[in-house]
């Protein structure tokens, strides 16, 4: 049998495999019974190996990589977006076929790590560079779909970095009522990434709605900021 680059691929990544960096990674990523990502499996992998391997085989084909995303384990599918990041990145004049490969492919993007891991780098950037398709953030975020509904907020990421906050704040608002903890968490994280660029901005969303925040949500977006001023939001 003719060994393909993804066989190559995985060989690699099995090669970095530690049976107990697995076990401590399932609880975290919620691959254990009862998880959002119980039918997941894990070789064990960290992610500096993974990166590595990226930079190797980030000119491989966009067939190879979706065969990468579709892999029954964890660390193929993250190793895969890694890969994506670096197209996106070199190739501009790919990037629209890029984006739609990823939002295509988004029920892969299965867990946490792997829209924290490439959200903001791939759709957060296209869409700061062209804004009239910021109705991709409605489309993910009324979706009822959670993987893409934690894409939506995360890749605002990037956006709060270039000082572009609208759609972070508007996404915040509508997440205020999600009944997930992982988009709580997820909104919570980028009210306080929004701090860090415009604390005046994130003071006038949380006068807005502390009250009624998730406590996750809330926690999340004030822990950078000094013990009264978290006691005060608290305690609203």
């Amino acid at each position: 049998m003719i060994k393909t680059i993804s066989d190559e691929i995985i060989e690699e990544i099995q090669f970095y495999a530690e049976d107990e960096y697995a076990q401590w990674t399932a609880p975290i990523l919620q691959i254990t019974k009862g998880g959002y990502g119980e039918s997941d499996k894990l070789y064990g992998v960290r992610v500096p190996n993974l990166r590595k391997i990226s930079k190797k085989y980030f000119d491989i084909n966009i067939d190879t990589i979706e065969q990468l995303l579709h892999n029954e384990y964890h660390e193929v599918r993250l190793l895969a977006l890694f890969i994506l990041n670096h197209k996106f990145k070199k190739y501009k004049q790919e990037r629209s076929n890029i984006v739609k490969f990823y939002l295509n492919n988004a029920d892969y993007i299965n867990n946490w790590d792997l829209v924290d891991m490439s959200a903001p780098y791939i759709l957060g950037e296209y869409l700061y560079e062209n804004q009239d398709k910021l109705d991709i953030l409605d489309k993910l975020s009324n979706s009822n779909h959670l993987w893409k509904e934690r894409i939506a907020i995360v890749s605002t990421q990037y956006l709060i970095k270039q000082g572009f906050y609208e759609p972070t704040i508007k996404l915040s608002e509508k997440y205020i009522s999600h009944p997930h903890h992982l988009i709580h968490k997820a909104t919570g994280w980028m009210l306080r990434e929004l701090g860090k660029k415009d604390i005046n901005e994130l003071y006038s969303f949380l006068d807005k709605y502390a009250n009624i925040m998730p406590r996750v949500m809330l926690r999340y977006s004030i822990e950078r900021l000094n013990q009264d001023k978290r006691k005060y939001y608290m305690d609203l």
